[in-house]
């Protein structure tokens, strides 16, 4: 059976994770696990915000009782929501990073901040680290589920090919449509004559319509609908993202170097968009 792991830390944003990743483990027919990273107690007194009472003598054993209680209520909670869904907690003791990076999962899901984050509107390192290295799909939550269609943005690179094909599965499995953008932003496009323009932008909307032929023959269920932007790719999918049920991006595009690091459009858009964001590595 399939897994979608989720991180945990007791805040009200990983809690909101927790929520998406059972609906989409429940809609996958995978099970459920949720994670919780216990950092190992300093030597010297700290102050640290916790997502559960703490004891005034901290060892390692009693944070670890602490956070398996609080993820047993939690479980208990999905299992009312979900009752069909396989759910499984544990506790680790190490780097957030270090124990998510190696749970097994076809699916990791993560709140964009923890509970030391400022913001909301800020992504927490953890989720910066682990989006650029996991190797494997990764959904950065700030929202609960929301009924909106699914944006993919797409520029001919083998991650965006890989980005269209979770959009579309995860479309067919939740209902919604999806909204494929191709965005031009090469700086000579407004010097360019408007026939030309025309035949530019006849040019990339036939190359759109190739590049999602496969995928909708494979899930003729989903309402597709194609843009073609003369913009900047980030702001066009930001401007997308309003309402939205996720937005899905290949972790870099074209003549992004091989690198365990983030593209430019992927990181602008995990930063600034208001929905779940999806991103998605080379298999």
């Amino acid at each position: 059976m399939s897994v979608v792991v989720v991180g945990f830390d007791g805040s009200d944003l990983a809690r909101r994770a927790v929520r998406f990743g059972a609906e989409e483990a429940s809609r996958r027919g995978a099970a459920l696990r949720v994670v919780h990273a216990v950092r190992a107690p300093l030597p010297e007194p700290v102050f640290t915000p916790m997502s559960f009472p703490v004891p005034e003598f901290v060892t390692e054993e009693t944070m670890s009782k602490a956070a398996e209680d609080h993820l047993a209520e939690l479980a208990a909670e999905i299992r009312q929501g979900w009752p069909d869904l396989e759910v499984t907690t544990h506790v680790r003791m190490g780097r957030p990073v270090d124990v998510l990076a190696d749970e097994p999962g076809d699916l990791l899901v993560l709140g964009s901040s923890g509970r030391t984050g400022i913001a909301e509107m800020f992504l927490g390192s953890t989720a910066v680290e682990l989006v650029s290295t996991a190797g494997r799909p990764v959904v950065v939550t700030r929202t609960g589920p929301v009924d909106g269609r699914v944006v993919v943005g797409i520029d001919g690179s083998d991650t965006s090919t890989d980005a269209i094909a979770f959009a579309f599965e995860y479309a067919a499995r939740h209902g919604r449509d999806v909204l494929a953008i191709h965005a031009w932003n090469d700086a000579g496009w407004a010097e360019l004559p408007e026939q030309d323009f025309g035949h530019v932008r006849k040019d990339l909307s036939d190359l759109l319509s190739e590049q999602l032929a496969p995928f909708e023959a494979r899930h003729p269920e989903v309402h597709v609908s194609q843009e073609v932007a003369f913009d900047a790719p980030a702001r066009a999918l930001l401007q997308a993202a309003g309402g939205a049920a996720l937005v899905a991006v290949g972790s870099h595009g074209r003549g992004a170097v091989k690198r365990a690091i983030l593209g430019s459009v992927s990181h602008a858009v995990l930063h600034h968009a208001p929905c779940p964001v999806a991103v998605v590595h080379r298999r």
